[in-house]
């Protein structure tokens, strides 16, 4: 048989081995919110933590099951040129070389150029981005299951995946504004709900979707509480992708609904404090996005004005709504050990954070800097104070809202060194821990262009994964409907 007489279904990738790739998708998920919990709780450790084992372990397995579809399109058609053509194939391969590539070059990243390596930063993009990307491909070359199931579970892993770029934001360590939460929010969630429509083969598959991820979400939170470690709010707001699935009359109409109902319950859920968020914060994007929908009901449906009034008057509950700051981003606990300290935090609950720091060998040299409390683009600054041997004390009063990650600075010489705790604003709480003070690591004026220059090649690398990936997930699609 030639390769061009032959089934193209007989390239297609097994359900079954798509469904290991779905599963250990999820295993990296879980896996990337226990370490986003070790580092905040603990601090950084070195790469052989139990949550990096588990996410490169199950990155490996997925990248092994994309090998051995290649393989055995290769055996099939006997020909590499076949192979190179399957265009689902190459992406979901570059997509997983990527992701794996991204490990070393985060390394790089953080030791160059210090706090400004958050989650934003282009590596961890490029982990989410080049993920997105391997799952589509997978998506787009999976042979059609009978249930949907498979579909089902790889839509709800490109969703966790694209939902990652807000995790900040639910883990309460938010690193920009909160004003951008929403807005991020709703660009990942509604194009997967495209994906889920366009490629689950169910009567609802957008909520097939989300009832994967909300069973991921929940799966996570246990494990993490059986781990004693901090758990991720639970997305509320992604309820409302399901209402893509009522019969509305055209596309435009179907997914300003589904903006409006997630925005909806994130700012019910900030209002009721469900979540951490500010309410007034996420009004920023939620009253707009219900401004759109009532709109563009009020052009479809002309007896759709008393729905319009009733979104108008839940809008304006909302209360002020102004220009968010400017963010600052920062990034906990990054740079070279320098003394090894006992550190002890404490919150009244209603705004006053105080931190104490104390070396566990001689501190000669050592000179009080400052008490420093960060959270979503706001920084605190407070006094440090000698308060005995080898021991510094200061305090500093935030909102009483959240977490702050609060730090203590020192000077030793020409030298920054520095140690922090996570701290809850509005809870009293007082915890000790040992940790490292250690020196940041910060770009310099002569590495400023260089971290410039490199960011936006990462960042372009990653928009062209996904702008392939999205591609080629629309032209298959085109093919099969025309078939």
């Amino acid at each position: 048989m030639s390769v061009s007489s032959m089934n193209p279904s007989r390239l297609s990738l097994r359900p079954w081995a798509a469904a290991v790739i779905a599963l250990s998708g999820f295993v990296s998920l879980v896996a990337t919110y226990w370490d986003d919990a070790w580092h905040t709780d603990l601090g950084r450790d070195s790469a052989r933590i139990p949550p990096h084992l588990w996410l490169y372990g199950s990155v490996a397995v997925a990248g092994a099951a994309v090998i051995g579809w290649g393989v055995r399109s290769l055996l099939a058609t006997r020909s590499l040129r076949a192979v190179l053509r399957q265009s689902p194939l190459l992406v979901a391969a570059a997509g997983g070389a990527a992701t794996l590539a991204a490990a070393p070059l985060d390394a790089v990243w953080h030791a160059s150029f210090g706090r400004d390596a958050v989650l934003w930063s282009p590596p961890h993009m490029l982990v989410i981005f080049a993920s997105a990307a391997m799952i589509l491909g997978v998506i787009t070359g999976t042979a059609r299951s009978r249930s949907g199931a498979v579909e089902a579970l790889l839509a709800g892993l490109l969703l966790g995946t694209a939902a990652m770029t807000v995790m900040e934001y639910e883990t309460d360590v938010p690193q920009f504004s909160e004003a951008l939460y929403l807005s991020v929010l709703l660009v990942a969630a509604l194009s997967t709900a495209v994906v889920a429509r366009a490629y689950v083969p169910t009567r609802a598959p957008v909520t097939a979707m989300v009832v994967v991820y909300i069973a991921l979400r929940l799966v996570a939170a246990v494990v993490l509480g059986l781990l004693g470690r901090t758990a991720p709010e639970l997305p509320v707001a992604i309820l409302g992708l399901g209402v893509l699935d009522l019969p509305w009359r055209n596309m435009i109409l179907r997914y300003s609904a589904g903006a409006a109902a997630v925005s909806l319950l994130a700012w019910l859920a900030s209002v009721t404090g469900l979540v951490s968020r500010s309410a007034s914060e996420v009004a920023v994007v939620a009253v707009p996005v219900l401004v759109v929908f009532a709109v563009v009901l009020i052009a479809t449906v002309r007896r759709g004005w008393p729905i319009v009034l009733a979104l108008f008057a839940i809008a304006a509950s909302a209360g002020l709504i102004g220009i968010a700051p400017p963010a600052s981003a920062h990034d906990p606990g990054e740079g070279e050990p320098v003394l090894g300290a006992h550190v002890t935090g404490g919150s009244d609950g209603q705004g006053m954070l105080s931190l104490t720091v104390r070396t566990d060998s001689p501190c000669t040299g050592l000179v009080p800097t400052r008490v420093v409390a960060r959270r979503a683009g706001q920084t605190i600054r407070g006094s440090l104070l000698v308060q005995g041997d080898c021991q510094y004390s200061g305090s500093v009063r935030v909102p009483a809202d959240g977490r702050w990650l609060v730090y203590a600075e020192l000077r030793r010489g020409d030298e920054n060194i520095e140690a922090w705790l996570p701290l809850d604003a509005d809870r009293a709480t007082a915890v000790t821990e040992s940790r490292d003070l250690y020196r940041p690591a910060e770009a310099t004026a002569s590495t400023r262009w260089v971290q410039i220059a490199a960011g936006a090649g990462i960042y372009a690398l990653a928009i062209g994964l996904v702008g392939a990936a999205a591609a080629v997930a629309l032209h298959r699609r085109r093919e099969v409907a025309a078939a």
